[in-house]
């Protein structure tokens, strides 16, 4: 079984900004990212180059933390592409990111859950961004405690 690789650090510490930096040069990659535009977030798809708020000022059909509200359609579009890229033939998955929401069962699960138990039947290395605060948590919620190593970015 592969070893899932962990970007962490602390939160807005551009985390996002170095991923999409290193993940530009590659070809057979897919996943998401979730860059901070205008201090509002949003996921980007990577295979289709597309973006979508993920923060939202909507009042229906939304997920709150804290005095952040967002869309449920954006989530359920997002864990659509990674349950998508189980099915492809990739050399790289990434997930950005994984936090307090998931660890709780809603945003981006249960394809979380799902794509990390079915990691032995995929060639992809995956990739999660994780902040550093929820580290330990996201290990052991995850089970991960021997099948994880942190990945650095090249400089």
């Amino acid at each position: 079984m592969s070893k899932i690789n962990i970007l962490t650090g602390e939160i807005r510490t551009g985390k996002t900004t170095r991923l999409m930096r290193w993940a530009a040069s590659l070809k057979n990659i897919d996943g998401i990212f979730q860059p901070v535009i205008q201090e509002r977030r949003f996921v980007y798809h990577i295979g289709s180059r597309t973006l979508k708020p993920l923060e939202t000022s909507e009042t229906t059909n939304i997920i709150s933390i804290g005095k952040y509200n967002f869309s449920n359609q954006t989530f359920a579009w997002s864990q659509k592409i990674l349950i998508d890229c189980l099915k492809k033939n990739l050399d790289w998955i990434v997930i950005d990111e994984i936090g307090p929401l998931e660890l709780d069962g809603k945003g981006l699960e249960p394809v979380i859950t799902k794509l990390l138990a079915e990691r032995e039947n995929i060639k992809a290395k995956v990739l999660c961004v994780v902040r550093e605060s929820i580290l330990e948590k996201f290990i052991e919620h995850y089970g991960l405690q021997n099948d994880y190593q942190i990945f650095e970015l090249p400089d």
